[in-house]
């Protein structure tokens, strides 16, 4: 089984989350493992009702950076419950990518 990251800098109203989200929609199809991970402004994304409703689906694993949720004021209860929130998201992305990763998204 394949290893999809996709990682999202972008708020959730750019063109290119939207497109983001759509492509993960198609890869859910596939029986590949994905993991988000919300980077910047992308942690919006997380926010309940967000881009993450639109996906349905027990195989991806979502992170968000605990450091960007802060630099916004985002409290972790306004999340979707699907996310999980970490410090130093960005070495635990890199260790990701390195060791097991087949593909890459960056949106």
């Amino acid at each position: 089984m394949s290893k999809i990251v996709s990682i999202i800098i972008a708020p959730p109203i750019s063109e290119r989350v939207v497109k983001a989200f759509n492509i993960i929609n198609e890869m859910i199809r596939t029986d590949a493992n994905i993991f988000i991970y919300l980077i910047g402004d992308g942690v919006y994304c997380g926010i309940k009702g967000m881009n993450l409703s639109t996906i349905d689906s027990g195989r991806i694993q979502v992170f968000a950076s605990k450091e960007d949720l802060e630099a916004r004021g985002i409290q972790e209860d306004l999340l979707s419950k699907d996310v999980k929130c970490q410090y130093d998201l960005i070495e635990k992305m890199i260790v990701d990518i390195m060791e097991s990763a087949d593909r890459i998204l960056c949106f």
